[in-house]
C-alpha cells in the first residue's frame, strides 16, 4: 500500500535542496520511461502501433526545441555558483537527456536541430528563473501539442514523460522567482 504525505502551504517547498531532490526524481522517470514504453499495453489488440513513421516530423520539432533549450541553459550557467549552479546543471542535464532520447528514437530519421539559444538569460538564478520558467512552460506546450498528433505508443510515452518533468521544472523555477506555491503549481 502506498502512502502519500500532502504538505500544507505552511511547509516550505522552496529550498534548493528539495528542488534538486524533486528534479532528480522527475529525471529518473524520464530516464526509465523508454525502457518500459514497449511493454505498457502491447497485449491489447486495438493498441496503437509501437512506432509510426508519421511521427518523425513532430518528434524532430520537439528535438529542435530541446536542442535550443540545451544551449539556453548552457548560457544561463555562466556566473552561477553553489546550489544555483547545481540546480541549473541538473535541469540542463535533463534537456540533454531529452534531446538524446529523441535522437535515439528517431535514429536515421533525425533532422539537424539548431543550436541557437531561445534566450540569453544572465545574472543570478532568482533574476533569470521567471524567464526560464516561461521557456519550460512553452516547451511543455509544444510537446503537448505534438503529443496530440502522435500515432505511435513509444513516441507518445517518450513525449509524455518529458512533458511531466518540464512542468516540474517550470513550477520549481517559478518558486525560485518568488511565486507562491499555489501560483507556481497553477502554471
Amino acid at each position: 500500500m502506498d502512502t502519500h504525505q500532502v504538505e500544507s502551504p505552511d511547509m516550505s517547498m522552496t529550498t534548493r535542496r528539495r528542488l534538486i531532490a524533486s528534479l532528480l526524481a522527475g529525471g529518473a522517470v524520464v530516464a526509465a520511461a523508454p525502457l518500459f514504453a514497449g511493454h505498457a499495453s502491447a497485449a491489447e489488440a486495438d493498441a496503437p502501433p509501437p512506432r509510426d513513421a508519421a511521427d518523425n516530423e513532430g518528434l524532430n520539432v520537439c528535438l529542435e526545441r530541446e536542442s535550443r533549450m540545451v544551449t539556453t541553459y548552457r548560457n544561463a550557467l555562466t556566473g552561477l555558483t553553489g546550489n544555483d549552479l547545481t540546480a541549473m546543471s541538473l535541469i540542463l542535464d535533463h534537456h540533454v537527456a531529452y534531446a538524446q532520447a529523441l535522437k535515439g528514437y528517431l535514429a536515421v530519421e533525425v533532422g539537424k536541430p539548431s543550436s541557437a539559444p531561445l534566450a540569453s538569460p544572465s545574472g543570478s538564478l532568482a533574476s533569470i528563473a521567471r524567464q526560464l520558467a516561461a521557456l519550460e512552460d512553452q516547451t511543455a506546450s509544444i510537446h503537448t501539442d505534438t503529443l496530440a498528433t502522435i500515432n505511435g505508443l513509444d513516441a507518445a510515452t517518450l513525449l509524455a514523460s518529458i512533458v511531466t518533468v518540464e512542468a516540474r521544472h517550470a513550477a520549481a523555477l517559478l518558486l525560485i522567482a518568488g511565486a507562491s506555491p499555489i501560483a507556481a503549481v497553477g502554471n
